[in-house]
């Protein structure tokens, strides 16, 4: 890592995540040298949640000048060889300019974002999404300046706003496909343990934030819930999170029942979700 990391902010790295970064900021460096203004971590490496073989690498890198389409080029090349080197964790993350992060370019779609070492699509960086209040809250410098150099207000009315858009699209879409017979996710709710996790940590994940104005991992946010929630949602919290934790024992004997009760939890904690926001307005 570069010299001016704390030694603070690198005993929060777990080792291969430190390794693979390591060869990353080597790659880019000779690659598109003075590039980057600075490199930071957020997601599970920032929250203490990291775990090997399922979480990723998400970044936000702050670059000096506008990419060129040379750059970007540079960039697929550089993400693609990392993919092939480490196929976990993944690098997932954003290429940001100053005029990004204090609004200067509000609603440009400028902003290449990649993830499982592909460009995936251009798109605007907003400062009141949850990623953004991560990153000004717990993100990790690994490279330049304090995060706290660049203007990054946030207004949670609006925050938690779009995150309860986020729940009345795609979460919703996705427990209605779950329950449509033609769509993947209504076989699969039935025989993927992944997909139980997926759902019922992610609306949870969202709950919390709605709820209490920060962020926290999906093995807290479920252990929050356990806390929160009526005890008729426990027992598929505590299956999601046997799931998450890696324990091979379910607490369930029927797969039937598990789906019907994680269908009725994501139901649940959507219409909570939309209650606390129509209770603050």
């Amino acid at each position: 890592m570069t010299e001016s990391v704390s030694t603070i902010e690198t005993n929060r790295i777990p080792e291969k995540v430190d390794e693979v970064v390591d060869v990353y900021l080597k790659l880019i460096e000779e690659r598109l040298p003075d590039l980057l203004e600075s490199f930071y971590l957020f997601g599970s490496v920032s929250l203490g949640a990291y775990q090997e073989g399922m979480s990723d690498i998400d970044f936000y890198a702050v670059v000096n000048r506008k990419l060129t389409d040379a750059d970007v080029e540079v960039l697929k090349q550089v993400h693609k060889e990392m993919k092939k080197k480490y196929p976990k964790p993944s690098l997932d993350g954003m290429y940001i300019r100053r005029e990004d992060l204090d609004g200067r370019n509000a609603g440009l779609q400028s902003c290449p974002y990649f993830n499982e070492g592909k460009l995936q699509l251009f798109r605007a960086f907003h400062r009141n999404w949850i990623d953004a209040f991560q990153l000004k809250s717990y993100g990790i410098v690994l490279k330049g300046l304090p995060i706290e150099t660049y203007n990054i207000p946030v207004d949670w009315n609006e925050l938690k706003t779009n995150l309860v858009e986020n729940i009345n699209s795609y979460w919703a879409n996705w427990t209605k496909r779950c329950e449509t017979i033609t769509s993947l996710q209504y076989p699969g709710l039935f025989v993927s343990g992944s997909l139980i996790e997926w759902g019922v940590l992610g609306v949870t994940r969202l709950y919390y934030s709605i709820k209490e104005e920060d962020i926290i991992s999906k093995v807290g946010a479920g252990e929050y819930a356990l806390r929160t929630v009526p005890h008729q949602y426990h027992q598929i919290l505590q299956e999601a999170l046997r799931i998450r934790k890696g324990d091979k024992t379910s607490y369930y004997k029927s797969v039937f029942k598990r789906r019907r009760d994680a269908l009725a939890y994501l139901k649940f904690i959507i219409e909570a979700c939309n209650s606390t926001i129509k209770g603050t307005s």
